[in-house]
């Protein structure tokens, strides 16, 4: 058999172009146009590499991942070993580019007969390969075939040693290409599956083709497989077939690279679910865009170590989508109770455990965070809270919106800093007795969500006078302190009241309001309105009335925080009512509707 252009060019490198033209073309005189004729037999074969006006070839495991050709192949033999057994049939398939652009198949006459299990696994039967090829025929053409190529194959060392063994066996020596695994890729890009057959990578990465036990069936789906583990590789920093071919030689880790596994997933609001392996359920999230929320973990995440622990262990991202945002961190909340989940450290039912302690005992007590309410004599508590530093901002607002005492009181002392800006009660000459009911009783009103409206309106005033001023900085402080009462308030309104309760709020939708029906802490109905659409929210309440739902048994409280940290990210006006009535959910929203009206007005 005569030697392809790369044998030649092997045989002989470097080479010139007219050394190419006269010897191997048999074009003893190509007038001048060898170089532009060989430059055309070359063009874009990665395999050359013109220098200094010769021809070489390339090593191809220097070449980066994408420039690289590659032979994907598989084999089937007679059953046994690579040194008692043969190959009855070999398929291969040449990409180049990411593109399939040839390919080999053939039956072999293996010289012996095929064990009856192979016939049952691969359908090859010893009459079909009694006319075909023997190894001798086959292997120079297969060769051929690969030359200069990168070979790929599914625990390809199998294939491997009877391409060699027939080869050996021949007179031919193995073949010197450069070899992947996309089995040993595939564990060390994807780390935490159950099983890394061939069969099972192609159902993980959703490709198209089918393994079927037949070799050219099996190459196919084996380069599917290996195209989706080359965009890996790419993603880990890896440039070249050498460093692929490397990894575990070397020693060298590569952080394992799953963002395949969010390539399916819809740009709709829903919660995500992280499996591993085993199927159990590692995490649940939502989001408002699943498929970009759950690529943030597969880019890096937030830096936080516990999540690149359960980056590690994921095997499988499922969904659900949701109607909305809104219904998303609902169910979430829900199926983190349902599930358990072990890197769902939040809204597992932890308790809120802060509390504003006040101590009746002392003259002129003042508001003080605690992380418990035992009980005693004289001593007060408002909560439980949440959240520590929100409670710390609440208690800081109540500085400029009560004059809490700030100093001793001693009139001996004087009037202290804070008493010359009327802030502290003592030094403002306010008795003990007008102290417990217009500051105790107005903060515990305040934080109950059952008045002291007023004090935030002032605040909101003062902040709009220092922004107005260009005081930006101090108008911040006092809007996060404006927030901060608003949040517990909202959530305590919610959380803690009985019965069905409505929430108003404008829709993100112009024009339009929405309503959130709560029962016992659990959302149990919410929908849009037009401002006037009286008999729509007649019926809505009638409805929610009518079946407010199982009892919750104090267990749905984490909806309605729920509910209530949505709509405070809205920064909209907010009313709760209490649902005894369907004409009191249209009092609210005319309500609503009016403060929307003034506000645009006021814009």
């Amino acid at each position: 058999m005569s030697p392809s252009l790369y044998g030649f060019v092997k045989g002989h490198e470097p080479v010139t172009p007219e050394e190419v033209a006269r010897e191997f073309l048999a074009l003893p005189h190509p007038n001048g146009d060898a170089h532009s004729l060989v430059g055309e037999l070359t063009a874009n074969d990665p395999r050359f590499l013109w220098e200094e006006g010769s021809l070489r070839i390339v090593d191809a495991a220097s070449l980066p991942l994408g420039d690289a050709p590659y032979v994907v192949f598989d084999v089937e033999t007679t059953g046994s070993s690579a040194e008692k057994g043969a190959i009855t049939e070999i398929g291969a398939l040449k990409v180049v580019g990411g593109q399939v652009v040839d390919e080999f198949a053939t039956l072999i006459n293996p010289g012996r007969r095929i064990e009856p299990f192979v016939v049952r696994l691969t359908g090859i039967t010893d009459r079909m390969v009694a006319d075909a090829p023997a190894a001798a025929e086959v292997m120079p053409l297969f060769e051929e075939f690969v030359e200069g190529c990168v070979l790929v194959g599914h625990n390809v060392q199998f294939d491997c040693a009877f391409v060699a063994a027939a080869r050996v066996a021949n007179g031919l020596p193995p073949l010197p290409n450069p070899v992947l695994d996309t089995l040993k890729l595939a564990r060390a890009l994807v780390p935490g599956l159950k099983r890394y057959r061939l069969a099972s990578l192609v159902s993980h990465f959703g490709v198209r083709a089918a393994p079927n036990h037949r070799a050219l069936a099996d190459a196919a789906a084996t380069a599917e497989v290996f195209l989706k583990l080359s965009k890996l590789l790419s993603s880990a920093g890896v440039k070249s077939v050498g460093e692929a071919s490397s990894l575990k030689k070397s020693g060298v880790r590569i952080k394992p690279q799953k963002g395949h596994l969010a390539e399916d997933l819809p740009r709709t609001p829903g919660v995500y679910y992280f499996v591993d392996k085993g199927g159990t359920v590692l995490y649940v999230g939502k989001a408002k865009d699943l498929k970009a929320r759950v690529r943030t973990y597969f880019n890096g995440g937030d830096g936080r170590r516990k999540i690149g622990r359960l980056v590690r262990e994921v095997a499988e991202v499922r969904y659900e989508e949701t109607r909305s945002e809104l219904y998303a961190l609902i169910f979430e909340a829900r199926e983190i109770k349902r599930l358990l989940p072990r890197y769902n450290s939040a809204g597992r039912g932890e308790k809120a455990s802060w509390f504003i302690r006040l101590d009746l005992n002392e003259p002129y007590p003042i508001p003080e965070r605690s992380p418990e309410n035992s009980p005693r004599n004289g001593v007060t508590y408002l909560g439980p809270y949440r959240s520590a530093s929100v409670l710390d901002t609440c208690i800081e607002a109540f500085g400029r919106i009560f004059p809490l005492r700030c100093c001793s009181g001693d009139p001996e002392e004087g009037v202290c800093f804070y008493g010359q800006m009327g802030r502290c009660a003592p030094c403002l000459g306010m008795s003990e007795e007008e102290y417990r009911v217009e500051v105790i009783g107005g903060l515990a009103s305040l934080m109950r969500g059952e008045g002291g409206e007023e004090h935030l309106m002032a605040l909101v005033e003062e902040r709009k006078r220092l922004a107005g001023e260009l005081e930006f900085e101090a108008a911040a402080r006092l809007r996060d302190l404006i927030s901060g009462i608003e949040r517990i308030r909202l959530t305590r309104a919610i959380v803690s009241a009985g019965g069905v309760q409505a929430v108003v709020a404008p829709s993100t939708e112009p024009g339009m309001i929405e309503v959130f029906a709560l029962a016992e802490g659990r959302l149990v109905s919410h929908a849009g309105f037009e401002p006037g659409d009286t008999a729509g929210l007649t019926l809505f309440a009638e409805e929610v009335l009518s079946n407010p739902g199982p009892p919750s048994g104090g267990k749905g409280a984490d909806e309605a925080r729920v509910v209530a940290a949505y709509l405070r990210r809205r920064q909209a006006p907010v009313e709760v009512v209490r649902l005894w009535e369907p004409g009191g959910l249209t009092e609210a929203v005319e309500r609503v509707a009016g403060r929307m009206t003034g506000a645009t007005a006021g814009a």
